[in-house]
């Protein structure tokens, strides 16, 4: 099950990569290891393992939320436009 989990551990964060944002991946994935050991989970763990890929899972759905926003703000027309 470990390997697995690095498996999509090793896809989020390529996906991460390709997402523009500003922090690196290498800052976003200790920012996760320690979030994840602050809420008492042990590092090489399958509970650890779960804890990030929940973090990133996370990060993603924010990450695509905030771009729909962004898309949707664009599509509605101003009021003021074309007066």
């Amino acid at each position: 099950m470990s390997g697995l989990l690095h498996r999509a551990l090793v896809l989020l964060a390529l996906s991460g990569l390709l997402s523009g944002c500003l922090t690196t991946a290498e800052q976003r994935a200790e920012q996760a290891n320690e979030r994840c050991v602050a809420r008492g989970y042990q590092p090489k763990t399958d509970a650890f393992s779960d804890c990030l890929v929940r973090l990133e899972t996370e990060r993603q759905l924010r990450v695509q939320t905030r771009e729909r926003e962004m898309m949707e703000k664009t599509a509605i027309p101003s009021p003021n436009r074309g007066n």
